[in-house]
């Protein structure tokens, strides 16, 4: 009894910790977050990073790699990240280490933008240097992502769709900022003195945001907060939530969706012939469309269902391809990269969030890592295919074939996936080989 009255303190001590750090973490983590997506929009691997690339390599496949090591190169060392968790309670000491190989990944971006012009760098060595820095960006948040989503968890038990819907938002806005900059800076001087400017307003903001890592407050949980019993009746394992695998091979079908997203870029610079200030246009609607979209994508995730979010935004993503594939103008190209961004959105938010409608609280760095990896051999090898498609079927067959794959996958999710919140909870034991 004694025993179990000690454990009982030590939780509500941990709560009560967690309840007077709510507000000041749910200001640095919206600031945080805030400045992620602005660098997202500044280095974005949907239309910047895919034009700046296109001025040293012609090769659609080498192009559409680049949201594939965005997504692989975030995924593959998660595994690794939620195995290494199991039985810590710390998060932020590993947060700030991962943080620090982020940030050095977009120094080295920003840096070859400014030296390449300088040395006049060989192609084949500045595409290398460019694929380097990229992978060891995306291979730090590949770190970062399970250990930063049960960090606010734990520090945000509630009304997460409004932190992230918010901050989103205000980084929107931000991101407008960048595009409307790209567009005047590439309507005015070469390529070569805009991206530098641009690389090195993202490079500040991450440096912003390493400052709001570091005002997070941590409360510690007790060792009972960690592993809670297993329900009987329950599964044990990951792979024993059928429900959740599903999902999973859905959702990876639905990755065709936004490899399409850079090489509507590539369309309008080769078939409908745009100038090059269009990519600024392009970025600056796709960010409009983020920033609009993703206050309601938070709404309607914590009033229903992520999974509700998922579906909408994936059905924009398959208009996209489809009012692509079938009116190559101009201003149907604006209203795709409109769609486009309400599909990023909508994905961005709810690749995350869902993961707590589907996990057991101390489960949540294994969901998330488990649900990253599976995305990556669909994204590995869409570039591939998507490449070779283009050049043998072209851009509108391409298409139309992202368009029906995606409708087809959204309506399986429709109906073969059950509403996580719906269902009773998971509370499951850490298992070996899970």
């Amino acid at each position: 009894m004694q025993a179990r009255l000690k454990e009982k303190s030590k939780l509500m001590n941990y709560q009560q910790t967690v309840e007077k750090n709510y507000r000041w973490n749910f200001f640095w983590l919206t600031l945080d977050n805030m400045m992620f997506f602005f660098i997202f929009m500044g280095l974005s691997p949907y239309t910047i990073l895919p034009f700046y690339l296109k001025n040293f390599t012609a090769s659609p496949i080498l192009i559409a790699m680049i949201p594939a090591i965005y997504i692989v190169g975030q995924a593959l060392p998660q595994p690794f990240m939620a195995k290494f968790l199991k039985g810590k309670p710390e998060r932020k000491k590993y947060l700030l280490l991962a943080a620090y190989f982020q940030r050095f990944g977009i120094l080295g971006l920003f840096m070859l933008t400014v030296i390449q012009p300088l040395v006049n760098l060989p192609p084949t060595l500045t595409i290398v240097l460019f694929f380097l820095a990229l992978t060891i960006q995306v291979g730090g948040s590949g770190f970062y992502l399970p250990t930063w989503l049960d960090f606010v968890g734990r520090a945000i038990p509630r009304r997460r769709g409004l932190l992230f819907g918010v901050s989103n938002f205000f980084g929107g806005i931000m991101g407008i900022g960048i595009g409307w900059l790209l567009s005047y800076l590439l309507g005015h001087y070469p390529y070569h003195q805009a991206m530098p400017v641009i690389t090195g307003i993202a490079f500040l903001a991450s440096m912003l945001s390493f400052g709001a890592i570091l005002a997070w407050r941590e409360a510690v949980p007790p060792m009972e907060e960690l592993n809670p019993q297993v329900e009987q009746g329950q599964p044990a394992r990951i792979r024993d939530d059928k429900n959740f695998i599903k999902y999973l091979v859905l959702r990876g079908i639905t990755v065709v969706l936004e490899i399409a997203v850079p090489l509507y870029t590539l369309y309008a610079l080769d078939i409908i012939k745009v100038p090059a200030a269009q990519i600024g246009v392009f970025t600056l609607i796709l960010s409009l469309s983020e920033t609009v979209f993703n206050p309601l994508w938070g709404w309607i995730g914590d009033k229903s269902n992520y999974k509700y979010v998922i579906l909408a935004a994936g059905g924009a993503g398959a208009l996209a391809a489809l009012f692509a594939a079938g009116i190559p103008t101009l201003a149907v190209s604006y209203l795709v990269f409109l769609l486009a961004g309400m599909m990023v959105s909508g994905f961005q938010l709810a690749n995350f969030q869902i993961i707590f409608d589907f996990s057991p609280r101390n489960m949540v760095p294994s969901y998330t890592a488990i649900s990253q990896i599976a995305l990556s051999p669909v994204t590995g090898v869409a570039p591939f295919i998507g490449g070779y498609l283009i050049q043998t079927l072209g851009y509108a067959s391409t298409f139309w074939g992202v368009g029906i794959i995606g409708l087809a996958s959204l309506a399986g999710m429709a109906i073969m996936v059950r509403d996580p919140k719906e269902k009773k909870p998971l509370v499951l034991k850490p298992a070996k080989g899970s």
